[in-house]
């Protein structure tokens, strides 16, 4: 029981540390020893064990005096799988149409047709493309509303003018045009069924769904998901699952603080790591907390606190274990990604030199170099990585032509080659 105490107290001597806790309000944490119930948690972690939904709701539910037990846990977890290394991808982020037929409480990505333009026009997309490869983008992230052909007669005439009749079409087209200008797409449709996947899956390096939150009740009228067909769980489960059955590396995760309970939350992560242990596709979960934007419907609702995400990372972590990816947007978190590293995470998410976060846009992108001297002063190695991650580069995640092109800009980690990232790859990566 002392030596919890006493880790405590050495990861509190470090100034750097002891500022960032002090900026989220948890200077003078007083050093207790952790509970009977709690030490058992903390000792199963550290045998390597991953915890269930009871474990999972007693940390949730913690004071703020002991979450710095939780970070110790998760950050040794973490450690124990990752090592040192904390990873990145630099992306070319195209919101291919912003057309939606969903009403989240909390989006300002979704337009009307009369707002903006019906969707980015081919030549475009190659151009972004381009661009961004040869400014050492290896992410080709495209974003888009949910089917918005089915509620929107002006988009889908204009989508059957170019030859496609849903979204998902069109998606598969520009995604192969983009890794023809050699940069990985990373495809987030929304809700799909099998055979759109299967389409994307052949010119995409990864793909991915947020679950977002796996309780009906959000769907009901004044809450987040209301008037949000896409945003049915099962749904959302339904297609993750089609994503495993066709070997997709995958992307998910949770959005903390849209009005759910503890508990909605806790059952969310189990929801996805079960996903996970079933079809071994999940390759990164995102633990991305509400921000506030004016205009919209939740434009007053609480933000969830930092000590609020740090119990959640830290949660997840003990939930996944040593070798999920855990990403935090550092763009959302600018002061304190640094100590949700500490706390579990290991991903910083895609980073863009020329294009904004449309889901986000009133949050800049930090500069690598300064995540790169936070990391550091923490003992920390900033990794470049692709759209999928080392451990899915492989013949059974990867369509043939995919892997190919991937092989020729990545190490023997693989990770971003050096040479790779500071500049133009089509020389290196020409079609035989």
């Amino acid at each position: 029981m002392t030596s919890f105490v006493n880790e405590a107290q050495v990861l509190l001597s470090s100034d750097r540390i002891r500022g960032m806790f002090k900026r989220l309000g948890m200077d003078g944490v007083s050093l207790r020893a952790p509970s009977r119930r709690l030490e058992e948690i903390l000792l199963k972690a550290r045998s390597g064990e991953t915890i269930d939904r009871e474990d999972a709701l007693f940390l949730m539910n913690l004071d703020r005096d002991e979450i710095i037990f939780i970070i110790l846990a998760a950050s040794e977890v973490r450690e124990r799988g990752k090592n040192k290394t904390v990873t990145f991808s630099k992306n070319v982020f195209v919101p291919l149409t912003r057309l939606c037929r969903d009403h989240c409480g909390y989006c300002t990505f979704k337009i009307e047709p009369e707002e903006g333009e019906l969707f980015v026009k081919p030549n475009e997309v190659i151009r972004v493309a381009r661009q961004g490869a040869r400014l050492g983008c290896t992410e080709l992230l495209f974003v888009t509303g949910d089917k918005p052909e089915l509620v929107y007669s002006v988009y889908r005439d204009a989508l059957r003018r170019l030859g496609y009749k849903t979204t998902a079409e069109y998606l598969a087209a520009v995604s192969e045009a983009g890794l023809k200008e050699n940069i990985f797409p990373h495809s987030n449709l929304g809700v799909a069924n099998r055979d759109e996947l299967s389409s994307l899956r052949e010119s995409n390096a990864s793909m991915g769904l947020m679950l977002e939150n796996i309780s009906p009740r959000l769907l009901r009228k004044g809450e987040a998901h209301y008037r949000s067909p896409d945003k049915v769980p099962k749904l959302r489960i339904r297609t993750m699952e089609y994503a495993g059955e066709l070997r997709i590396a995958w992307t998910s995760g949770i959005l903390v603080g849209i009005g759910e309970t503890l508990e909605e939350r806790v059952d969310s992560l189990l929801a996805i790591n079960s996903l996970s242990r079933d079809y071994g596709h999940i390759q990164e979960i995102i633990i991305q907390n509400f921000s506030p934007k004016p205009g919209i419907s939740m434009e007053t609702h609480p933000v969830p606190s930092s000590l609020d995400m740090l119990k959640t990372v830290g949660v997840s972590r003990l939930i996944f274990g040593e070798k999920m990816n855990i990403q935090v947007p550092p763009n959302l978190n600018p002061k304190s990604f640094p100590l949700f590293v500490i706390a579990g995470a290991n991903d910083l998410g895609g980073v863009s030199p020329m294009t904004i976060d449309y889901v986000n846009p009133e949050a800049p992108w930090p500069q690598v170099e300064r995540m790169e001297r936070a990391l550091c002063e923490l003992d920390l190695d900033l990794k470049e990585r692709l759209p999928i991650y080392p451990e899915f580069i492989n013949e059974e995640f990867l369509d043939k032509m995919v892997l190919e092109r991937i092989i020729r800009v990545i190490d023997t980690s693989g990770y971003v080659l050096e040479e790779a990232n500071n500049g133009d790859r089509r020389d290196k990566t020409k079609d035989n």
